[in-house]
């Protein structure tokens, strides 16, 4: 469902500016969390929720509104 070379590339991407991503599948949801991996990382980087939920959409080669998105608490997209 997912496609594998797009999430990776989303991996690669948030990893170079300090976050951490993980997906999940769930009953046709895709379940999308970025967390902070690392304690310097560049805040304003991550794009607002329907952009992101956009470029999640082509990334991953799945609907826009199949996916849940959550950004790591505190983040000015929390």
């Amino acid at each position: 469902m997912i496609d594998p070379n797009g999430l990776e590339a989303m991996r690669k991407t948030l990893a170079a500016d300090g976050y951490a991503l993980d997906v999940s599948v769930v009953d046709g949801r895709v379940d999308v969390r970025i967390s902070v991996a690392d304690p310097e990382a560049c805040e304003d980087c991550l794009a607002p929720e329907p952009i992101m939920r956009g470029i999640l959409h082509k990334s991953l080669k799945v609907p826009e509104q199949a996916i849940d998105l959550t950004y790591p608490p505190g983040s000015v997209h929390d």
